[in-house]
């Protein structure tokens, strides 16, 4: 993972200045007392000292996963920002819950970057928490171009529209029918928002999960095209927010797009040898809803029907998802290195002649594994499915 910060050359300079030795210092107050019998009109530093001070450190950034991590780094490229990030390269962003350290590393950032839409779901009060105490935070998804679960982008918004027109519709036309009616479930209602509060004030906001989990999709790296169209907004939150140069930041921004225009280019033509009739995906959760957008794919099944790999299934839904793997005759399922296999082998198993292909979805990978990077990651997932589906 390309993460540029304070060189390990630089922090041993910046130790060795903060503890001098006792020699030193004795040596340095000789040096003063005989400065003091000397001409004391020279105002300038002596060349010893200009070399001694120590440069100002550069502004710290914290990203949530280690993908919005080298996104971040090469927007802030060349060490003109020190970048880190809070889930470690091989963890599930879902799932992640946060430790004192890691609210400490937030607190003291000069801006974290977080995804965003409830991907980071255990790290969400964390980070209302630190953004109240004055630490800037950047939810990248809420500027992208998002798409519903299931890839519709928007058209829950419409639905939605034409639903509420018809229930005004129909509750002005039945309105004097049940007046009666309604008099009589009033007490029944109440009852039933008192157990609504009492269930939220438990399990927190259900509204705001479904709008998260149940509608916008917040996998939006999935798209070299979506993320490129992101950067800026990046941009200007690492100068206004953190202080990075802002001549050095325009610099690096231009060169990222640039690379990430070459890498949408290279998967099109590489993910162009696929037919439309091979361009079927079963995957683990619903992670490739903007990789399927893009470049022109149907996730036809889930082995966990949810944006979230914290959900679960069940054998009901594996024979179904079965059923539709043998009916539209899908040769590969989708794993993922971030979450266990065994339900997607198991589901191998059961429809037989499929092969099972592990993709990295919610993290980079290590060191050796073509995904160390965010264009190492799309290029090594892209080269898969188009193995595996060709």
């Amino acid at each position: 993972m390309r993460l540029r910060g304070l060189s390990a050359e630089h922090s041993r300079s910046s130790s060795t200045s903060r503890r001098l030795p006792r020699t030193t210092i004795a040596f340095a107050a000789l040096a003063l007392v005989a400065a003091g019998c000397g001409d004391s009109s020279d105002p300038e530093p002596s060349a010893q000292t200009q070399s001694a001070q120590t440069p100002q450190d550069v502004p710290n950034i914290l990203a949530t996963t280690a993908i919005w991590g080298d996104i971040v780094a090469n927007v802030a490229c060349g060490g003109i920002a020190d970048v880190d990030t809070i889930i470690p390269v091989g963890g599930d962003a879902h799932g992640f819950e946060p430790s004192l350290r890691d609210r400490e590393r937030m607190e003291n950032a000069d801006l974290v970057v977080a995804n965003g839409l409830l991907l980071e779901l255990q790290l969400e009060d964390t980070l209302a928490t630190v953004e109240d105490s004055g630490t800037p935070v950047l939810r990248i998804a809420e500027h992208a171009d998002l798409i519903s679960f299931g890839g519709h982008a928007d058209d829950h918004d419409e639905d939605h529209k034409d639903h509420d027109d018809h229930e005004d519709h129909k509750d002005h036309k039945d309105h004097d029918d049940h007046e009666d009616h309604d008099a009589d479930h009033e007490d029944h209602d109440a009852d039933h928002e008192d157990h609504d509060a009492d269930h939220d004030a438990e399990h927190g906001d259900h509204d705001d999960h479904g709008h998260a989990h149940g509608s916008d999709d917040p996998h939006i790296w999935f798209d070299p095209v979506r993320v490129s169209a992101v950067l800026d907004e990046l941009a200007e939150h690492l100068i206004d927010d953190a202080g990075v140069d802002g001549d050095a930041v325009a610099e690096c921004l231009s060169d990222y797009k640039a690379e990430l225009t070459a890498l949408d280019q290279e998967l099109e033509e590489l993910l162009g040898q696929l037919s439309a009739d091979q361009r079927k995906l079963i995957t683990n959760h619903d992670a490739l809803g903007y990789f399927a957008d893009r470049y022109g794919f149907e996730v036809v099944g889930t082995v966990l029907p949810s944006l979230s790999t914290m959900a679960e299934t069940n054998p009901a839904q594996l024979e179904e998802l079965a059923q539709t793997i043998e009916r539209e005759g899908v040769n590969a399922i989708f794993a993922e290195t971030v979450h266990s296999s065994v339900d997607t082998e198991a589901l191998a198993s059961r429809v037989g002649d499929v092969e099972v292909v592990t993709l990295y979805t919610g993290s980079l990978g290590p060191a050796g594994s073509g995904a160390e990077d965010y264009v190492g990651f799309m290029r090594t997932n892209a080269s898969l499915i188009a193995d595996a589906l060709g």
